[in-house]
């Protein structure tokens, strides 16, 4: 399983979008820019995560998208999985009847357990958490700057 190019940019538009002031809107084109988001597919990923309630879309004079919930409310795993689907690290893990060889195959516990983790830790993680270590991040270039 590899998390695509997809999901990491709908994570970084969300995540562009939470760094604005509240309720401020803002052009798609300018967080592919800002962002280093390849414009074409930015349209589809908004599209997305707009019919998922996250980004409110407005069109005309001043209008553009933001983010319509706390981002504080939204995992990884929940931007991953609206993008991409259910999240395993291998086949078997899916869904029930997927996995013929459940009870004799002795990797099945193991990616059970690791997918298990990984979930953890994308379930954990918010897009608010990104805001925040990013923030750091700028904060520490701006004193080495100085």
């Amino acid at each position: 399983m590899e998390i695509t190019r997809k999901a990491e940019y709908a994570i970084t538009a969300l995540l562009d979008l939470a760094l604005l002031p509240e309720g401020e809107f803002t052009l798609s084109k300018e967080i592919a820019r800002r962002q280093g988001i390849p414009s074409n597919f930015l349209p589809q990923i908004m599209a997305t995560l707009s019919r998922k309630g996250w980004v409110e879309a407005t069109r005309g004079a001043g209008g553009g998208v933001r983010l319509s919930v706390d981002p504080a409310t939204i995992s990884l795993q929940a931007v991953i999985e609206v993008i991409e689907g259910p999240i395993a690290i291998n086949k078997c893990l899916v869904g029930a009847g997927i996995c013929q060889n459940q009870s004799a195959c002795p990797l099945h516990n193991v990616w059970s357990r690791a997918q298990a983790a990984m979930l953890q830790v994308l379930g954990e993680t918010t897009v608010a958490d990104l805001v925040t270590s990013k923030k750091v991040l700028l904060e520490i270039i701006e004193k080495e700057k100085q």
